[in-house]
Protein backbone atom coordinates (compact mmCIF):
# COMPACT_ATOMS: atom_id res chain seq x y z
CA UNK A 1 0.00 0.00 0.00
CA UNK A 2 1.41 3.62 -1.19
CA UNK A 3 0.51 6.58 0.73
CA UNK A 4 -0.08 10.14 -0.18
CA UNK A 5 0.85 13.52 1.38
CA UNK A 6 -1.64 14.73 4.21
CA UNK A 7 -1.56 18.59 5.07
CA UNK A 8 0.52 19.08 8.55
CA UNK A 9 0.46 20.91 11.21
CA UNK A 10 3.39 22.90 11.41
CA UNK A 11 4.77 26.02 10.71
CA UNK A 12 7.74 26.53 8.88
CA UNK A 13 10.24 29.40 9.59
CA UNK A 14 13.51 29.11 7.87
CA UNK A 15 15.63 26.89 6.63
CA UNK A 16 15.75 22.99 8.79
CA UNK A 17 18.59 22.98 10.69
CA UNK A 18 19.53 20.63 13.28
CA UNK A 19 18.17 21.61 16.45
CA UNK A 20 17.97 19.82 20.08
CA UNK A 21 16.79 21.20 23.41
CA UNK A 22 15.45 20.40 26.80
CA UNK A 23 12.79 22.64 27.82
CA UNK A 24 10.32 25.79 26.51
CA UNK A 25 10.63 28.62 29.47
CA UNK A 26 8.05 29.56 30.21
CA UNK A 27 6.24 26.13 29.49
CA UNK A 28 2.39 27.60 28.50
CA UNK A 29 0.27 31.42 28.58
CA UNK A 30 -2.50 32.57 28.57
CA UNK A 31 -4.85 32.26 25.69
CA UNK A 32 -4.82 35.60 23.14
CA UNK A 33 -1.67 36.32 24.19
CA UNK A 34 1.77 36.00 22.69
CA UNK A 35 4.88 34.45 24.67
CA UNK A 36 8.25 35.08 24.30
CA UNK A 37 9.92 31.56 25.16
CA UNK A 38 13.66 29.80 25.58
CA UNK A 39 13.95 26.82 24.10
CA UNK A 40 16.69 25.14 25.93
CA UNK A 41 19.84 23.23 24.92
CA UNK A 42 22.31 23.87 21.84
CA UNK A 43 21.26 25.04 18.44
CA UNK A 44 23.92 24.36 15.70
CA UNK A 45 22.20 27.25 13.99
CA UNK A 46 18.81 28.77 13.68
CA UNK A 47 15.66 29.09 13.22
CA UNK A 48 14.62 25.15 12.78
CA UNK A 49 10.87 24.67 12.27
CA UNK A 50 7.97 23.98 14.87
CA UNK A 51 5.47 21.60 15.18
CA UNK A 52 1.67 21.25 17.53
CA UNK A 53 -1.40 19.19 16.93
CA UNK A 54 -3.00 21.93 18.46
CA UNK A 55 -4.54 24.25 16.16
CA UNK A 56 -4.01 27.08 18.11
CA UNK A 57 -0.53 27.66 18.32
CA UNK A 58 1.55 29.83 15.69
CA UNK A 59 5.59 30.40 16.32
CA UNK A 60 7.67 32.84 15.49
CA UNK A 61 11.21 32.40 15.14
CA UNK A 62 13.70 35.34 16.89
CA UNK A 63 17.04 35.75 15.66
CA UNK A 64 18.76 35.05 18.65
CA UNK A 65 19.35 31.25 19.30
CA UNK A 66 17.26 29.56 21.33
CA UNK A 67 14.13 32.22 21.57
CA UNK A 68 10.94 32.10 20.08
CA UNK A 69 7.66 33.57 19.88
CA UNK A 70 4.17 31.83 20.59
CA UNK A 71 1.18 33.18 19.59
CA UNK A 72 -1.86 31.57 21.53
CA UNK A 73 -5.14 32.11 19.81
CA UNK A 74 -7.93 33.97 21.88
CA UNK A 75 -10.17 30.55 21.35
CA UNK A 76 -7.53 28.22 22.14
CA UNK A 77 -8.65 25.51 24.13
CA UNK A 78 -6.64 25.52 27.63
CA UNK A 79 -4.68 22.37 28.44
CA UNK A 80 -0.96 20.86 27.75
CA UNK A 81 -0.41 20.57 24.71
CA UNK A 82 2.98 18.88 22.99
CA UNK A 83 6.01 20.84 21.10
CA UNK A 84 8.54 19.46 19.10
CA UNK A 85 11.40 21.50 16.53
CA UNK A 86 12.73 19.97 14.10
CA UNK A 87 15.73 20.02 12.42
CA UNK A 88 17.52 18.35 9.23
CA UNK A 89 19.26 15.45 10.93
CA UNK A 90 16.42 14.65 13.53
CA UNK A 91 13.24 16.02 15.62
CA UNK A 92 13.26 17.02 19.34
CA UNK A 93 11.96 15.35 21.69
CA UNK A 94 8.08 16.35 22.83
CA UNK A 95 7.43 18.58 25.62
CA UNK A 96 4.75 19.97 27.01
CA UNK A 97 3.03 23.49 26.42
CA UNK A 98 0.01 24.54 28.82
CA UNK A 99 -2.46 27.14 27.75
CA UNK A 100 -4.53 28.21 30.20
CA UNK A 101 -7.50 30.67 30.77
CA UNK A 102 -5.72 33.40 33.21
CA UNK A 103 -3.06 35.75 33.24
CA UNK A 104 0.24 34.56 33.75
CA UNK A 105 3.87 35.93 35.02
CA UNK A 106 7.52 34.76 34.89
CA UNK A 107 9.53 34.47 38.27
CA UNK A 108 12.21 37.39 38.36
CA UNK A 109 15.79 37.05 39.79
CA UNK A 110 17.63 37.07 42.29
CA UNK A 111 14.78 35.33 44.43
CA UNK A 112 17.21 33.00 45.95
CA UNK A 113 16.81 34.24 49.51
CA UNK A 114 13.93 35.19 51.60
CA UNK A 115 15.60 38.79 51.59
CA UNK A 116 15.21 39.04 47.61
CA UNK A 117 11.55 37.36 47.75
CA UNK A 118 9.54 38.17 44.92
CA UNK A 119 6.35 40.06 45.86
CA UNK A 120 3.02 38.56 44.73
CA UNK A 121 0.47 41.74 44.82
CA UNK A 122 -2.58 39.43 44.48
CA UNK A 123 -4.07 36.17 44.50
CA UNK A 124 -4.94 34.00 42.37
CA UNK A 125 -1.47 34.30 40.75
CA UNK A 126 0.13 31.73 37.73
CA UNK A 127 4.22 31.66 37.99
CA UNK A 128 6.25 30.36 35.25
CA UNK A 129 9.78 29.48 36.60
CA UNK A 130 13.29 27.70 36.36
CA UNK A 131 15.78 26.66 39.25
CA UNK A 132 18.23 27.36 36.70
CA UNK A 133 21.63 25.65 39.14
CA UNK A 134 22.64 23.75 41.71
CA UNK A 135 21.71 25.33 44.97
CA UNK A 136 18.68 27.14 43.25
CA UNK A 137 15.80 27.65 45.36
CA UNK A 138 12.69 30.60 44.70
CA UNK A 139 10.96 32.99 47.07
CA UNK A 140 7.78 34.40 46.53
CA UNK A 141 5.75 36.84 49.14
CA UNK A 142 2.64 37.89 49.78
CA UNK A 143 -0.23 38.80 52.55
CA UNK A 144 -2.81 36.68 54.10
CA UNK A 145 -5.20 37.40 57.01
CA UNK A 146 -5.87 35.07 59.91
CA UNK A 147 -8.39 32.39 58.50
CA UNK A 148 -7.74 32.56 54.69
CA UNK A 149 -6.76 29.54 53.19
CA UNK A 150 -3.70 28.91 50.51
CA UNK A 151 -3.52 26.88 48.06
CA UNK A 152 -0.26 26.43 46.56
CA UNK A 153 -0.09 23.24 43.58
CA UNK A 154 3.21 23.31 41.04
CA UNK A 155 3.35 21.57 38.11
CA UNK A 156 7.71 20.66 37.56
CA UNK A 157 7.65 17.10 37.17
CA UNK A 158 4.58 16.24 35.50
CA UNK A 159 6.21 18.63 32.41
CA UNK A 160 9.00 16.95 32.36
CA UNK A 161 11.84 18.74 34.41
CA UNK A 162 13.86 16.19 36.21
CA UNK A 163 13.70 17.74 39.65
CA UNK A 164 11.47 16.70 42.97
CA UNK A 165 10.04 19.87 43.97
CA UNK A 166 8.91 21.08 47.27
CA UNK A 167 6.97 24.09 48.89
CA UNK A 168 7.80 25.53 51.63
CA UNK A 169 5.46 28.38 54.06
CA UNK A 170 7.18 30.56 56.60
CA UNK A 171 4.86 33.22 58.05
CA UNK A 172 5.12 36.16 58.86
CA UNK A 173 7.88 35.53 62.22
CA UNK A 174 10.11 33.75 59.65
CA UNK A 175 9.43 30.23 61.06
CA UNK A 176 8.16 27.42 59.22
CA UNK A 177 4.68 26.95 59.30
CA UNK A 178 3.66 24.34 56.49
CA UNK A 179 5.41 22.20 53.76
CA UNK A 180 4.39 19.78 50.96
CA UNK A 181 6.01 17.26 48.90
CA UNK A 182 4.64 14.47 46.87
CA UNK A 183 1.22 14.08 45.42
CA UNK A 184 -0.20 11.55 42.85
CA UNK A 185 3.19 12.21 41.46
CA UNK A 186 6.65 13.80 42.40
CA UNK A 187 5.09 17.49 42.42
CA UNK A 188 3.34 19.12 45.42
CA UNK A 189 0.22 20.65 46.60
CA UNK A 190 -0.50 22.45 49.80
CA UNK A 191 -3.41 23.79 51.31
CA UNK A 192 -2.71 26.04 54.22
CA UNK A 193 -4.97 27.96 56.54
CA UNK A 194 -3.25 31.32 57.92
CA UNK A 195 -2.69 31.35 61.45
CA UNK A 196 -1.52 34.63 61.47
CA UNK A 197 -2.30 38.05 59.93
CA UNK A 198 1.00 39.58 58.04
CA UNK A 199 3.37 38.63 55.02
CA UNK A 200 3.88 34.88 54.05
CA UNK A 201 6.69 33.40 52.53
CA UNK A 202 6.51 30.62 50.14
CA UNK A 203 9.65 28.96 49.36
CA UNK A 204 10.06 26.61 46.25
CA UNK A 205 13.08 24.31 45.90
CA UNK A 206 14.03 20.70 44.64
CA UNK A 207 16.22 17.44 44.53
CA UNK A 208 16.91 15.32 41.74
CA UNK A 209 14.18 13.45 40.34
CA UNK A 210 16.74 10.53 40.16
CA UNK A 211 17.05 9.27 43.67
CA UNK A 212 20.80 9.50 45.10
CA UNK A 213 22.92 9.96 48.04
CA UNK A 214 23.80 13.54 47.02
CA UNK A 215 20.98 15.52 48.73
CA UNK A 216 21.65 18.75 47.04
CA UNK A 217 19.22 21.62 45.79
CA UNK A 218 18.68 20.53 42.06
CA UNK A 219 18.74 22.79 39.17
CA UNK A 220 18.82 23.16 35.86
CA UNK A 221 18.39 24.95 32.63
CA UNK A 222 15.87 22.64 32.32
CA UNK A 223 14.50 22.47 35.53
CA UNK A 224 11.08 24.34 34.66
CA UNK A 225 8.01 24.70 36.53
CA UNK A 226 4.23 26.41 36.47
CA UNK A 227 3.35 27.79 40.17
CA UNK A 228 -0.50 28.36 41.13
CA UNK A 229 -1.48 30.40 44.22
CA UNK A 230 -4.80 31.01 44.85
CA UNK A 231 -6.87 31.70 47.95
CA UNK A 232 -9.38 28.66 49.73
CA UNK A 233 -9.77 25.33 49.56
CA UNK A 234 -9.48 23.70 45.90
CA UNK A 235 -12.60 22.27 44.09
CA UNK A 236 -11.74 18.71 43.02
CA UNK A 237 -13.58 16.39 40.71
CA UNK A 238 -15.53 13.56 42.43
CA UNK A 239 -15.97 10.26 41.10
CA UNK A 240 -18.97 8.94 38.97
CA UNK A 241 -21.80 8.10 41.52
CA UNK A 242 -24.90 6.00 41.22
CA UNK A 243 -25.93 5.89 44.12
CA UNK A 244 -27.67 8.82 46.60
CA UNK A 245 -25.51 7.82 49.90
CA UNK A 246 -21.61 7.70 48.28
CA UNK A 247 -19.48 7.41 51.50
CA UNK A 248 -18.61 5.88 55.00
CA UNK A 249 -19.67 2.56 55.71
CA UNK A 250 -22.58 0.97 55.36
CA UNK A 251 -25.17 -0.30 57.92
CA UNK A 252 -25.45 -3.59 55.99
CA UNK A 253 -23.39 -4.34 53.04
CA UNK A 254 -24.68 -3.77 49.24
CA UNK A 255 -25.87 -5.69 47.01
CA UNK A 256 -24.19 -4.70 43.82
CA UNK A 257 -26.00 -4.73 40.15
CA UNK A 258 -23.36 -5.63 37.37
CA UNK A 259 -22.49 -3.65 36.03
CA UNK A 260 -22.13 -0.62 38.41
CA UNK A 261 -19.60 2.39 39.76
CA UNK A 262 -19.93 4.01 42.27
CA UNK A 263 -18.16 6.32 44.42
CA UNK A 264 -16.52 5.61 48.10
CA UNK A 265 -14.58 7.41 50.52
CA UNK A 266 -13.23 6.78 54.89
CA UNK A 267 -14.75 9.06 57.09
CA UNK A 268 -13.32 7.35 60.36
CA UNK A 269 -9.58 5.68 61.00
CA UNK A 270 -9.32 2.33 59.95
CA UNK A 271 -12.91 1.98 58.50
CA UNK A 272 -13.49 -0.91 56.07
CA UNK A 273 -16.14 -0.89 53.34
CA UNK A 274 -17.93 -3.94 52.37
CA UNK A 275 -20.03 -5.29 49.20
CA UNK A 276 -21.65 -8.15 48.22
CA UNK A 277 -21.94 -8.91 44.12
CA UNK A 278 -23.76 -11.85 42.56
CA UNK A 279 -21.76 -13.16 39.56
CA UNK A 280 -23.81 -16.52 37.54
CA UNK A 281 -21.96 -19.41 37.79
CA UNK A 282 -18.77 -19.54 35.33
CA UNK A 283 -19.23 -15.91 34.54
CA UNK A 284 -16.72 -13.19 35.19
CA UNK A 285 -16.74 -9.69 36.57
CA UNK A 286 -13.53 -7.53 36.60
CA UNK A 287 -13.44 -5.43 40.02
CA UNK A 288 -11.79 -1.82 39.89
CA UNK A 289 -10.96 0.46 42.73
CA UNK A 290 -9.64 4.21 41.74
CA UNK A 291 -7.87 6.38 43.45
CA UNK A 292 -4.35 7.11 42.15
CA UNK A 293 -5.99 7.64 38.85
CA UNK A 294 -8.53 10.06 40.30
CA UNK A 295 -5.59 12.10 42.23
CA UNK A 296 -6.48 11.30 45.64
CA UNK A 297 -3.90 10.34 48.20
CA UNK A 298 -5.88 7.06 48.87
CA UNK A 299 -4.04 3.87 48.59
CA UNK A 300 -6.79 1.51 48.92
CA UNK A 301 -6.81 -2.53 49.29
CA UNK A 302 -9.21 -4.68 48.06
CA UNK A 303 -10.05 -8.04 49.56
CA UNK A 304 -12.79 -10.39 47.95
CA UNK A 305 -14.13 -13.45 49.51
CA UNK A 306 -15.77 -16.07 48.51
CA UNK A 307 -19.60 -17.30 49.55
CA UNK A 308 -18.53 -19.25 52.20
CA UNK A 309 -15.76 -16.17 53.53
CA UNK A 310 -12.75 -17.60 52.48
CA UNK A 311 -9.95 -14.93 51.21
CA UNK A 312 -9.59 -15.55 47.59
CA UNK A 313 -7.49 -12.61 47.17
CA UNK A 314 -6.15 -9.35 48.73
CA UNK A 315 -4.47 -6.80 46.03
CA UNK A 316 -2.70 -3.46 46.60
CA UNK A 317 -0.78 -2.01 43.91
CA UNK A 318 -0.99 -3.22 40.02
CA UNK A 319 1.84 -2.74 37.73
CA UNK A 320 1.45 0.21 36.65
CA UNK A 321 -0.12 2.25 39.87
CA UNK A 322 -1.61 1.98 43.37
CA UNK A 323 -5.17 1.18 42.57
CA UNK A 324 -5.96 -2.48 42.73
CA UNK A 325 -7.86 -4.42 39.99
CA UNK A 326 -9.04 -8.56 40.09
CA UNK A 327 -10.65 -10.75 37.69
CA UNK A 328 -13.50 -12.79 39.86
CA UNK A 329 -14.28 -15.88 38.24
CA UNK A 330 -17.42 -16.96 40.01
CA UNK A 331 -17.81 -21.39 40.62
CA UNK A 332 -21.03 -20.76 42.03
CA UNK A 333 -24.23 -18.39 42.06
CA UNK A 334 -23.69 -17.55 45.69
CA UNK A 335 -23.30 -14.04 46.61
CA UNK A 336 -19.14 -12.84 47.17
CA UNK A 337 -18.05 -10.37 49.24
CA UNK A 338 -15.23 -7.64 48.81
CA UNK A 339 -13.94 -5.23 50.97
CA UNK A 340 -11.75 -1.88 50.53
CA UNK A 341 -9.94 -0.50 53.05
CA UNK A 342 -7.33 2.34 52.65
CA UNK A 343 -3.57 0.53 53.31
CA UNK A 344 -2.70 2.97 56.29
CA UNK A 345 -6.28 3.68 57.55
CA UNK A 346 -6.47 6.65 56.62
CA UNK A 347 -9.55 9.01 56.62
CA UNK A 348 -10.90 12.34 55.77
CA UNK A 349 -12.78 14.41 52.72
CA UNK A 350 -10.33 13.45 50.29
CA UNK A 351 -9.97 9.44 51.31
CA UNK A 352 -11.82 8.69 48.25
CA UNK A 353 -12.12 5.96 45.60
CA UNK A 354 -14.02 4.91 42.88
CA UNK A 355 -15.66 1.02 42.28
CA UNK A 356 -16.30 -0.32 39.16
CA UNK A 357 -17.45 -3.60 38.68
CA UNK A 358 -18.32 -4.71 35.06
CA UNK A 359 -18.27 -7.83 32.82
CA UNK A 360 -15.33 -7.92 30.67
CA UNK A 361 -15.36 -7.91 26.90
CA UNK A 362 -12.69 -9.11 24.56
CA UNK A 363 -10.29 -6.12 23.59
CA UNK A 364 -7.22 -4.66 22.43
CA UNK A 365 -5.18 -2.00 23.09
CA UNK A 366 -2.14 -1.37 20.38
CA UNK A 367 0.58 0.21 21.32
CA UNK A 368 4.32 1.37 20.43
CA UNK A 369 7.79 1.64 21.99
CA UNK A 370 9.38 4.21 19.66
CA UNK A 371 7.76 7.51 18.42
CA UNK A 372 10.70 8.47 16.16
CA UNK A 373 11.62 6.36 12.82
CA UNK A 374 14.57 6.91 10.53
CA UNK A 375 14.41 5.88 6.82
CA UNK A 376 16.78 5.34 4.69
CA UNK A 377 16.95 6.04 1.02
CA UNK A 378 18.76 2.79 0.39
CA UNK A 379 15.62 0.84 -0.07
CA UNK A 380 16.16 -1.28 2.92
CA UNK A 381 12.57 -1.37 4.69
CA UNK A 382 12.47 -0.44 8.89
CA UNK A 383 10.11 -2.43 11.15
CA UNK A 384 7.27 -0.67 13.26
CA UNK A 385 6.63 -3.13 15.72
CA UNK A 386 2.89 -2.51 17.47
CA UNK A 387 1.72 -4.62 20.60
CA UNK A 388 -1.71 -5.54 20.30
CA UNK A 389 -2.51 -6.36 24.57
CA UNK A 390 -5.54 -8.36 23.25
CA UNK A 391 -7.32 -9.25 27.09
CA UNK A 392 -9.92 -11.33 27.53
CA UNK A 393 -9.62 -13.74 25.02
CA UNK A 394 -10.30 -11.48 21.88
CA UNK A 395 -8.87 -13.68 19.47
CA UNK A 396 -9.87 -11.78 15.71
CA UNK A 397 -7.82 -10.61 12.53
CA UNK A 398 -7.06 -7.00 12.90
CA UNK A 399 -5.76 -4.34 9.79
CA UNK A 400 -3.45 -1.60 10.28
CA UNK A 401 -3.49 1.50 8.26
CA UNK A 402 -0.89 4.23 8.63
CA UNK A 403 -2.70 8.10 8.35
CA UNK A 404 -0.42 10.79 6.71
CA UNK A 405 2.66 9.96 5.37
CA UNK A 406 4.12 10.98 2.90
CA UNK A 407 4.38 10.12 -1.14
CA UNK A 408 6.15 7.48 -2.10
CA UNK A 409 6.66 5.02 1.30
CA UNK A 410 5.63 1.53 0.61
CA UNK A 411 3.89 0.04 3.66
CA UNK A 412 3.42 -3.76 4.55
CA UNK A 413 2.41 -6.12 7.40
CA UNK A 414 -1.39 -4.69 7.42
CA UNK A 415 -2.97 -7.58 7.93
CA UNK A 416 -3.02 -8.78 11.41
CA UNK A 417 -3.85 -12.81 11.68
CA UNK A 418 -6.80 -13.45 14.66
CA UNK A 419 -3.93 -15.50 16.96
CA UNK A 420 -1.07 -12.32 16.43
CA UNK A 421 -0.11 -10.90 19.63
CA UNK A 422 1.82 -7.81 17.69
CA UNK A 423 1.91 -6.48 14.37
CA UNK A 424 5.13 -5.60 12.07
CA UNK A 425 4.36 -2.62 9.71
CA UNK A 426 7.66 -2.54 7.41
CA UNK A 427 7.91 0.81 5.51
CA UNK A 428 10.42 0.80 2.58
CA UNK A 429 11.38 4.38 0.60
CA UNK A 430 10.19 4.55 -3.40
CA UNK A 431 12.36 6.58 -6.04
CA UNK A 432 10.11 9.41 -5.96
CA UNK A 433 10.29 9.31 -1.74
CA UNK A 434 11.01 13.46 -0.41
CA UNK A 435 13.43 13.75 2.41
CA UNK A 436 12.21 15.52 5.37
CA UNK A 437 10.04 14.61 9.05
CA UNK A 438 6.61 13.75 8.81
CA UNK A 439 4.15 13.10 11.42
CA UNK A 440 1.68 10.19 11.30
CA UNK A 441 -0.48 7.93 12.83
CA UNK A 442 -1.32 4.25 12.90
CA UNK A 443 -4.76 2.96 13.34
CA UNK A 444 -5.68 -0.44 14.12
CA UNK A 445 -9.24 -2.05 13.25
CA UNK A 446 -11.04 -5.19 13.82
CA UNK A 447 -14.77 -5.73 13.56
CA UNK A 448 -16.94 -4.42 11.05
CA UNK A 449 -20.22 -2.85 10.74
CA UNK A 450 -21.79 -2.08 14.32
CA UNK A 451 -18.96 -4.40 15.54
CA UNK A 452 -16.12 -2.38 14.17
CA UNK A 453 -13.56 -1.11 16.81
CA UNK A 454 -10.82 1.24 15.76
CA UNK A 455 -7.88 1.62 18.18
CA UNK A 456 -4.90 4.48 17.76
CA UNK A 457 -1.54 3.38 18.35
CA UNK A 458 0.01 5.18 21.22
CA UNK A 459 3.17 5.46 22.64
CA UNK A 460 3.44 6.10 26.16
CA UNK A 461 5.95 8.26 27.95
CA UNK A 462 5.65 6.93 31.11
CA UNK A 463 8.89 4.39 31.49
CA UNK A 464 10.24 2.28 34.68
CA UNK A 465 11.75 5.27 35.97
CA UNK A 466 8.83 7.53 36.06
CA UNK A 467 7.34 8.79 39.30
CA UNK A 468 3.60 9.11 38.44
CA UNK A 469 1.62 10.85 35.59
CA UNK A 470 2.84 13.53 33.57
CA UNK A 471 0.97 16.22 32.11
CA UNK A 472 0.73 14.07 28.98
CA UNK A 473 1.43 10.68 29.28
CA UNK A 474 1.14 9.02 25.83
CA UNK A 475 0.62 10.41 22.00
CA UNK A 476 -0.93 9.19 19.37
CA UNK A 477 1.89 11.49 16.61
CA UNK A 478 4.53 9.78 15.61
CA UNK A 479 7.37 10.75 13.05
CA UNK A 480 9.04 9.55 10.27
CA UNK A 481 12.21 10.92 9.22
CA UNK A 482 13.20 10.48 5.82
CA UNK A 483 16.77 10.55 5.70
CA UNK A 484 18.52 12.70 2.02
CA UNK A 485 19.55 10.39 -0.66
CA UNK A 486 23.42 10.67 -0.25
CA UNK A 487 25.19 13.18 -3.53
CA UNK A 488 27.16 11.35 -6.16
CA UNK A 489 30.56 11.31 -5.63
CA UNK A 490 31.79 14.12 -8.59
CA UNK A 491 34.27 12.44 -10.88
CA UNK A 492 37.87 12.72 -10.20
CA UNK A 493 40.14 14.54 -13.40
CA UNK A 494 42.85 13.00 -14.76
CA UNK A 495 42.16 9.28 -14.39
CA UNK A 496 44.32 7.39 -15.35
CA UNK A 497 43.47 4.60 -18.48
Amino acid sequence: MRHGSQSLLFLLVGPMVMTVYGALHPAGGQAGTTVEVLATGKHEEWPPRFWSPHPGLKFEAIKKKGQLKIIIAGDAKPGPTLVRLLGKKEVSAAHTFVISSQAEMLEIEPNNHIKQSQEISSLPCLINGRLEKTGDTDFFHFQLKKGQVLSARIDGYSLGSPIDPFLHVLGPRGYEVAVASDTHNLDPHLVYTARDTGRHTLQVLAISAKANTNVKYAGTDDAIYRLLLSMGKPVHPEPITDLKETLGRPVEPRLLPIPTTLAGGFKTPGELDVFHLKVPKSEQVQVQVEAYKLHFPTDPVLLVFDPKGKLLKEVDDNKTNKDPTYLLKSSTGEPYSIHIKERFGRAGNRFKYRLSLEKPEPGFEPVIDKDVHTLKPDGKPIELKVRLNRTHGHKLPLTASAIGLPEGILVEGIEITADAKEAILRLTTMEDTSPGHHPFRIQVIGGEGEKEDRRTVTRSFQSSESRGDYLINDTEWLWLSVKEKPKPKKEEAGTKP
